[in-house]
């Protein structure tokens, strides 16, 4: 029924989801996507609906190569009054601008960080108040780490000010979940990746998973992801390029999770995004070669998951052996291709690249060096021996960190501070390298060279902090090798920088009754307090989950369990 105004004339009702262009004209809108049919039908160019996509240059986005928009940077409005009337929130959206927005996303360009996330922040309030929080962490970590003074009031007065929006932002959250429709869903997600960085930043690593998984449950519901009961979560094409980001950033996250899992065997679920196989495509961007990689990834985790299931029920197994086998050969023969792919890329490269740059191509060969071992090793998941196979790509892989290493020092000198957030990223980048090299090669020079480049620096890739990771790998070592070395001349003092030596491959193997198996750490508290170290042991002839040591994190000590 049309309302009527006083004079007893039909008031229009507005559209808040019309497109830009039938919003200027202040006429009715149908919605249609990616533009709207009375833009089309009058001839006139549909501006889509601003930061949810559509318009007439739809279709030109999704044609332009990663080449052309590999590093493109879309700034957003000047302005931030509309919704940051405050100087200090104006101050701390501009240090989100220039420092946060740039330096969180890691070595990956991802539009999510560089346009989504600005244009949201500028229309929902949800997104502004949740941006001002992390801005808020992240500032306050780079004043830390540059080594500006704490004082009593000056953190104290930060903290507030990101509580303050934090508890803001899930205020204005609280409509969108009332209505549910599909914007409301868009402005729930994007701020829920928002959160989950919040919480990584903070420590929080418990909370940010529950906020992970919540946010994958709302893609569910939006039928952008497909639930099936393989443990498979199967992203679907988008029609808008929003859709996509959103779903990338996910998937980004959900990935770096399960390979902090990766070492015992959990509840699999594995978000696979769509793409086309390894073996019909070629590289445009550096960001389709790490989207083909983390397929990868998600495929040998659900094969090494699928392993598992099968060492434990033996006679009653769930997948037939042969199958198995044929799909690890499959990802073998995919990894094999993908690096002929990237090759070619990089060879085909012109003009010059910065350091981070270059810091991000030489990242990706490493993490295809570690996906191999994975794939290799994948079935069999109880026996710690498969890995000493591999010595020759372990050494590959501790010389490909060590350029690493060393390509960070040319950008910013690597140093362990207590609290280093100026270095802190959300996106995965060597430290689940470096401690998959410290867990899982025997090798006593290898691991303890990945353990010391772990302790060398003190930062945050997601849930993966580099102290943590250093901590707990030297106490596996630790654990593992006992006094089995101990009359045995082994040079400890190496550069960081070196490789190893035949004499320091020639020493004595590392028995397999000395090994620990699914290595699960389990970080507690909000904020970390306590790390949990687990791992399996046969007890009576059955496999059990046994906690084995535990770290206290205020006085930095190993407390460990005794099992008769």
């Amino acid at each position: 029924m049309d309302s009527r105004s006083n004079n007893g004339r039909a008031r229009r009702v507005k559209s808040k989801s019309a497109c830009i262009t039938c919003k200027i004209r202040k006429v009715k809108c149908d919605e249609g996507r990616p533009i709207c049919h009375r833009c089309k039908s009058t001839g006139r160019i549909c501006d889509g609906y601003g930061i949810w996509g559509g318009g007439e240059s739809y279709r030109h986005r999704q044609c332009v190569t990663g080449l052309e928009t590999s590093r493109v940077v879309l700034q957003p409005p000047v302005s931030v009054s509309v919704l940051a009337s405050g100087t200090e929130e104006k101050g701390f959206f501009e240090w989100f601008k220039c420092r946060t927005a740039i330096k969180l996303p890691g070595s990956f360009v991802s539009r999510f960080w560089d346009t989504l996330l600005f244009q949201a922040s500028l229309d929902e309030p949800a997104v502004l108040h949740a941006v001002l929080a992390l801005s808020s962490i992240h500032k306050r970590g780079a004043f830390n780490a540059d080594g500006q003074t704490k004082t009593d009031s000056g953190p104290n007065e930060q903290e507030q000010f990101t509580l303050k929006h934090y508890v803001k932002a899930i205020s204005h959250l609280q409509p969108h979940f009332s209505t549910k429709d599909r914007a409301s869903f868009r402005v729930a997600l994007i701020t829920c990746v928002t959160f989950v960085c919040i919480e990584f930043l903070r420590g929080h690593f418990k909370t940010a998973q529950v906020h992970l998984q919540n946010g994958l449950k709302i893609l569910v519901e939006m039928q952008m992801l497909s639930n099936g009961n393989d443990g498979i979560l199967r992203s679907k094409p988008c029609l808008e390029s929003t859709d996509d980001w959103i779903v990338e950033a996910f998937s980004r996250l959900h990935l770096q999770v399960e390979l902090f899992k990766h070492a015992y065997q959990h509840p699999c679920l594995v978000l696979q995004t769509a793409g086309r196989e390894t073996s019909s495509i070629v590289f445009h961007s550096i960001n389709e070669a790490w989207q083909q990689m983390g397929r990868l990834l998600n495929k040998v985790f659900y094969l090494t998951h699928q392993g598992r299931q099968q060492a434990v029920c033996e006679c009653e197994s769930p997948q037939d052996p042969l199958l198995l086998l044929e799909d690890q050969q499959r990802i073998r023969t995919e990894l094999a291709r993908w690096l002929e792919i990237y090759e070619a890329f990089k060879k085909a490269l012109q003009g010059h690249r910065s350091a981070q740059e270059e810091k991000g191509y030489q990242l990706l060969y490493t993490y295809h060096t570690m996906a191999s071992i994975m794939a290799d090793t994948c079935l069999r998941p109880s026996d710690e021996s498969a890995f000493d196979f591999h010595t020759d790509q372990f050494i590959l892989l501790i010389r490909q960190l060590a350029k690493l290493w060393t390509m960070a020092s040319t950008i910013s000198p690597v140093q362990a501070l207590p609290e280093d957030m100026s270095r802190s990223v959300i996106d995965m980048g060597w430290i689940p390298l470096l401690y998959y090299a410290a867990i899982k090669c025997r090798i006593h020079r290898i691991r303890l060279q990945a353990i010391r480049l772990l302790e060398s620096t003190s930062h945050r890739e997601g849930i993966w902090d580099a102290k943590t990771a250093a901590c707990v790998a030297r106490k596996v070592m630790e654990l593992e090798e006992k006094d089995f070395y101990k009359d045995v001349d082994a040079t400890d003092d190496f550069s960081l920088l070196s490789s190893p030596r035949p004499q320091d491959l020639s020493l004595p193997t590392l028995p397999e009754s000395y090994r620990i198996r699914d290595v699960e750490v389990v970080l507690s508290g909000d904020p970390m307090d306590r790390i949990l170290l687990f791992c399996k042991q046969k007890q009576k002839g059955i496999d059990c989950r046994v906690l084995i040591s535990r770290y206290n994190v205020h006085f930095q000590c190993w407390i460990d369990e005794r099992h008769e």
